[in-house]
């Protein structure tokens, strides 16, 4: 009977040192699980931040986009009045011919 009570006691020593080692690989697993979700959350915050750097940068650009755009129809007003200016130079000549004509006749 002292065997068998023996045994039992071997017994669940046995399982539960099986048990204590059990619980310690799943512990290190659930530490590899953490340090790899630290290292994730790590890199979301990286994207986070280099995303709102992207967003900054953006509006920066869309606001030199206006300005851009702003200052090429001031330009092309610019030239067309620049335009008609020359085509007035350049009818000069004729004006002053027709001028001529109805002074000297």
């Amino acid at each position: 009977m002292k065997e068998i009570i023996s045994y039992q006691t071997n017994s669940t020593m046995k399982n539960e040192e099986k048990i204590l080692e059990l619980l310690a690989e799943s512990l290190k697993g659930q530490d590899r699980i953490v340090a790899r979700l630290d290292v994730m959350d790590s890199r979301l915050d990286n994207v986070e931040t280099k995303l709102g750097n992207l967003e900054k940068r953006t509006d920066r650009i869309e606001d030199q986009m206006v300005k851009l755009n702003l200052q090429t129809v001031e330009n092309t007003r610019a030239i067309f009045k620049l335009a008609e200016k020359v085509e007035q130079i350049a009818d000069l000549g004729n004006r002053v011919t027709k001028l001529e004509k109805v002074v000297y006749k």
